[in-house]
């Protein structure tokens, strides 16, 4: 049989780049799935994302249009979308068009072969060195603390979802994803890595890495490793079978 998937579109201020993602994501589901589900959900916008988004909503009974007035964040706007989602695999996308079209691809054909499928960026030339440094340092570490050996943790990852809803999220912030990936791996599942290409968003500036993100991302980071290697708490041993 072929496999259903719910991509989780989340929109903050994307009123020029939500319909050409929208429109991308589409062009690569054909025949591929037995069914899809789109999920927009905009989070506070203060342009007109919330305008463009119930438009493609109406032009396709696949597509839900969820709207937030007040604005969440990222890992809180994916999280709803997580809950949402009604089909055997979830994968989110950036409403920025920050993923090229082709990686979608790629993660898409390897689907079915893992219960989770990890990206990582193939081209981090994209990126400033400050940040490649940054990033590479974060992995590193987390590697280290859970004895993983991923080459990403927040990237665009595929889900069956029924082990993604049953996941407990301790935080929304900037350590949202990587917990969610890690809870999953400790539980057992089996995964696989993929290459992905991105190109730079709009707009360019990242605020990932503030001094109040670093400091979430160690608290939570630090309570997750207790639960790992100490407690083994209901959070780390789904029942993955």
């Amino acid at each position: 049989m072929k496999p259903s998937v719910s991509i989780v579109i989340p929109a903050f201020n994307e009123e020029e780049n939500l319909e050409v993602t929208v429109r991308e994501a589409l062009s690569l589901l054909n025949d591929r799935f037995s069914s899809y589900e789109i999920l927009i959900i905009n989070d506070g916008s203060a342009d007109r994302t919330a305008s463009v988004a119930s438009q493609i909503a109406k032009l396709n009974p696949n597509i839900r249009f969820v709207n937030r007035e007040k604005n969440m964040g990222l890992g809180y706007t994916v999280r709803q979308g997580y809950e949402l989602a009604t089909k055997e695999y979830t994968i989110w996308v950036p409403g920025d068009g920050g993923m090229k079209k082709e990686s979608l691809d790629s993660i898409f054909n390897v689907i079915g072969k893992a219960d989770l499928v990890v990206p990582y960026i193939a081209n981090p030339e994209f990126r400033s060195w400050t940040r490649r440094i940054i990033s590479k340092t974060y992995i590193m570490i987390l590697n280290l603390l859970f004895g993983l050996k991923l080459r990403c943790y927040n990237g665009t990852i595929l889900y069956r979802t029924k082990f993604l809803k049953a996941t407990q999220s301790s935080t929304f912030g900037y350590f949202f994803f990587a917990e969610t990936l890690i809870v999953l791996l400790k539980s057992g599942c089996s995964y696989v890595e993929v290459p992905t290409h991105h190109q730079q968003r709009t707009p360019a500036k990242s605020k990932a890495f503030t001094i109040k993100n670093i400091s979430e991302i160690l608290k939570t980071a630090i309570l997750l490793t207790w639960d790992v290697r100490v407690t083994r708490s209901k959070r780390i041993t789904l029942n993955t079978q």
